[in-house]
């Protein structure tokens, strides 16, 4: 009998299983999400149509020690489209970890373009349309590239690259660079100086629309939490390559865990977009209650003047159950 053929079998019908074969241990997990999303206001009034949608993740792990106590992992999560992701991880122990990133993700200062507490989503989740999007979020253009990790004590720093022309591709493949944007670099840092307190600092650059040019990332955050409560103040910079049109982001939230499995949060974020009159103001409330592997979710956020268009005003709720397995 072929005993590894029949282990896989036993991985794929095992709801969270694991199996060891040549050094290398593999595991199977999934998860079920299905929500419920409203949508209003200027373009989408009053939305009709089905609401109701669904998320699917299935995601396979494995990890192996080399000889030399370096270890590798990988994991590929299965959703749809742009929800899948893929990673592989060099762990060098002190030396850090090298990390190769596919699809959805972060990498760099993406890890800290937005640290606010929250229940649920950021304040900015589901709002704004194609033509008026929300603005602020200092953030890579994709993931698809390399994060370097290193922790020494209370830093711990992620250091970003995406190299021009990187995109969704398997081994073997390449990509026109003539035509594509410029390379992406960043870093972020993130510190704990005492119990309760996390701070973030990170720079770095993005791709501008044009071939080429690059736009300047900057931000700086902090959160504290005290008992059940969370608080947090980001502030945010991007400095658009030869524009005015620059965007600076302060934020603000709260969390408060009412007990282990109940928790509600509010956050605001106000977009200065220069050579703009009105600034793009962003607010949202959250709660989320987990009960085992089932947790049920739900977040209001609403949108005023979204990117410096006043008459562009949006909200979006969304209630969701999911099932971890």
């Amino acid at each position: 009998m072929n005993k590894y053929a029949k282990a896989g079998l036993t991985a794929l019908a095992g709801s969270l299983v694991a199996v060891s074969a040549a050094q290398a241990d593999w595991s199977v997990s999934g998860s079920g999400k299905m929500s419920y999303t409203s949508k209003n206001g200027s373009g989408n009034p009053g939305q009709t149509g089905g609401r109701f949608g669904m998320d699917k993740d299935i995601t396979v792990s494995g990890s192996m020690e080399m000889d030399n106590g370096w270890a590798v992992s990988s994991s590929h999560t299965l959703d749809d489209g742009a929800g899948s992701q893929s990673f592989m991880t060099v762990d060098m122990g002190a030396m850090g970890a090298l990390t190769y990133n596919l699809v959805d993700g972060a990498v760099g200062i993406s890890k800290i373009d937005d640290t606010l507490p929250t229940a649920d989503e950021e304040v900015w989740n589901g709002l704004g349309t194609v033509a008026n999007p929300v603005t602020g979020r200092v953030k890579h253009t994709s993931a698809n590239g390399f994060n370097y990790n290193v922790s020494s004590g209370m830093i711990n720093v992620d250091v970003g690259f995406i190299p021009q022309g990187s995109a969704s591709r398997q081994t073997g493949s390449v990509g026109e660079s003539a035509t594509t944007p410029s390379s992406e670099s960043s870093i972020a840092i993130t510190a704990t100086p005492m119990d309760g307190l996390t701070i973030y600092a990170g720079t770095g650059e993005k791709a501008n629309a044009t071939i080429g040019q690059t736009d300047d990332l900057q931000v700086l955050a902090a959160k504290y939490s005290w008992g059940p409560v969370t608080v947090g103040y980001t502030q945010t910079e991007i400095d658009v390559h030869n524009s005015a049109t620059d965007y600076d982001t302060d934020g603000m939230s709260i969390a408060y865990a009412i007990n282990d499995d109940l928790s509600i949060s509010y956050g605001e974020r106000t977009v200065d977009i220069g050579g703009v009159t009105a600034d793009e103001e962003q607010s949202g409330i959250s709660i989320g209650y987990s009960m085992g592997g089932m947790t049920i979710k739900a977040h209001a956020n609403a949108v005023d003047n979204t990117g410096g268009v006043a008459t562009a005003d949006f909200e979006h709720t969304e209630i969701a159950v999911s099932f971890a397995f």
